[in-house]
């Protein structure tokens, strides 16, 4: 009897503790976001970690405009030395209108600030985590520095150039300092269209340009600041050696995009070339002997490859017309020109044992080579020219010669609709 009350006090003990095991709440797992378990993991790996991406990410992001100021000084330098009367930039077989350049540069140092901002961002978030203390900090730096060591402490001196902070100004100043030789190149003067008042437009990119730096000083360095400061104990500042050692070398980039912009600043703005042989490119782009590239001023030439239709309908190259006439006119005879930034010519033929014309207006007349042009109705008068060379080009319509005895495409459209095909 005793064992059977055993049995049943057992019996009941199991069934009681059945609903207790049944009803603990089974042990739970936190494989956090990335499915990892963090049970046992430091609190200070998690944040030293988050530090040491931030670090990396700001490296690449240093590259990434380090490769683009390369970049935009490659570009700048050949649109100036492509730059012809069309305002596109010969690139292999396709052509890159100069207009485009500076907006994509634009937009990339939009960009590039907005990022490098958000990065220094993350980076002063992953400091202000109380876990990490300054000096394990510094220790981190020091084992794995961004590209650029912009934390170091010997960026808190006011001047030091060849600090982490002073690589990444110069970099900035002659990235915008050939950002804005570009932009002189593809507004100011570009080709034949350097007759037309393109300042406006470049007062517009002006801005632009000036709006996107204060961006950058503001979300750039005052992040940069807080994070020195807290890293090192010291406030940060620029400085007025870095201030103008960063001036120096944005003007310094603007001239070597554009070497011969020194002149325009000294207002020589024309100056004296030739008499030399010359072969035209097409109907208004000489060559001459020594290997410069003039565009006639004040016209807009028949493009080649153009085709124009005559009276009877039909249709006939004049474009490449336009080149071959240019062609007759300076193939016999030297070609003197003054020349201004960087390549628009006022020519006319020199006769051998002439005098030397004086200004430019001894060259602006019917025996140049942009009246002559008009005059045999294969160019338009353009921007300043249209005053110059209006009476010339109603000449030629009356007479219907060149392109006037027929009808034909202006040739700015004509050659936007080709780019649009």
């Amino acid at each position: 009897m005793h064992r059977n009350l055993a049995i049943a006090i057992e019996e009941r003990q199991r069934i009681a503790a059945e609903p207790e095991a049944t009803s603990a709440p089974a042990e739970v797992t936190d494989r956090g976001l990335r499915g990892t378990d963090y049970a046992g993991i430091s609190p200070l790996a998690m944040p030293a970690e988050a530090l040491v991406r931030s670090i990396d990410s700001l490296s690449n992001v240093f590259w990434i405009s380090i490769a683009g100021t390369v970049v935009t000084i490659f570009l700048a330098s050949l649109a100036n030395l492509g730059s012809h009367a069309h305002g596109m930039l010969p690139f292999g077989e396709y052509s890159i209108p100069l207009s485009v350049l500076p907006i994509a540069c634009l937009c990339f140092a939009m960009f590039m600030f907005w990022l490098t901002a958000s990065r220094l961002k993350m980076l002063e978030g992953a400091l202000g985590d109380d876990d990490l203390t300054a000096g394990m900090a510094r220790d981190i730096f020091r084992l794995d520095p961004p590209v650029l060591d912009v934390f170091d402490a010997g960026n808190l001196r006011r001047f030091a150039p060849l600090s982490g902070f002073a690589m990444l100004l110069w970099n900035w100043s002659l990235f915008f300092g050939s950002s804005m030789g570009l932009i002189f190149s593809a507004t100011v003067v570009r080709g034949a269209a350097a007759s037309v008042d393109e300042f406006p437009a470049f007062l517009l990119y002006l801005g632009f340009t000036l709006a996107i730096m204060s961006y950058g000083v503001v979300g750039v360095v005052a992040p940069l600041r807080r994070i020195l400061e807290r890293l090192h104990g010291d406030r940060f500042k620029i400085g007025l050696a870095r201030a103008v050692v960063a001036c120096t070398v944005f003007v310094g980039g603007i001239l070597m995009t554009n070497p011969d912009l020194y002149r325009v600043m000294l207002r020589d703005t024309w100056r004296l070339v030739g008499p030399s042989p010359a072969n035209a490119l097409d109907g208004e782009t000489l060559m001459l002997a020594g290997g410069q590239l003039i565009v006639l001023g004040g016209i807009e030439a028949l493009r080649p490859g153009q085709t124009c239709v005559d009276a009877q309908g039909t249709a006939y190259p004049c474009g490449d017309e336009a080149t071959r006439f240019l062609q007759s006119l300076v193939q016999d005879s030297p070609v003197i020109c003054f020349v201004t930034y960087p390549n628009i010519g006022v020519c006319s033929l020199h006769e051998e044992g002439a005098a030397r014309p004086s200004t430019v207006g001894d060259l602006f007349t019917r025996t140049g080579l942009s009246p002559r042009m008009v005059s045999a109705g294969l160019a338009l008068a353009e921007g300043d020219g249209t005053e110059l060379l209006g009476e010339l080009q109603d000449e030629a319509q009356r007479k219907r010669v060149g392109a006037w005895r027929g009808s034909f495409e202006p040739p700015r459209r004509w050659a936007a609709r080709q780019r649009d095909n």
